[in-house]
């Protein structure tokens, strides 16, 4: 009886080991998958982009987000987080002020919240897109 007990007990902590494994393993890619998305990402220049709000999202894994970008006289006015998902804390909501001061999405990123910042930035300029194809 202590033996199928033991044995349960091994299989049940193997099983939890795997399952924090993969999501640890998960995170690391989704970060890199981010990183280099923003690396790759040209960005937009404002004088192309027409006065609008413009839509944008992007995500990966466990971490989204969909806002609005509006643009008056070529400037970013305002930026809105309609849906955001990140862990609790992580949401980086400093990063739409960088932006807007910055005049450009491609800003430093909140510590402690690298991958939301560039998922922000990310959505950012993929709203800034649909404003220079008009």
């Amino acid at each position: 009886m202590l033996k199928k007990i033991g044995i349960t007990l091994g299989i049940i902590c193997l099983l939890v080991a795997i399952g924090f494994g993969v999501l640890v393993y998960r995170l690391v890619n989704m970060a890199h998958r981010i990183e280099g998305t923003l690396d790759k990402t040209a960005i937009v220049s404002l004088a192309k982009v027409a006065d609008g709000t413009y839509a944008g999202s992007y995500g990966d894994f466990l971490n989204t987000v969909s806002l609005e970008v509006t643009v008056k006289k070529h400037k970013i006015v305002k930026i809105t987080i309609i849906d955001q998902h990140s862990g609790s804390g992580y949401e980086a909501l400093a990063t739409v002020d960088r932006i807007i001061k910055a005049q450009s999405p491609k800003v430093d990123a909140v510590t402690g919240a690298s991958s939301s910042s560039r998922v922000i930035m990310i959505a950012v300029n993929k709203a800034l897109e649909k404003g220079g194809r008009k």
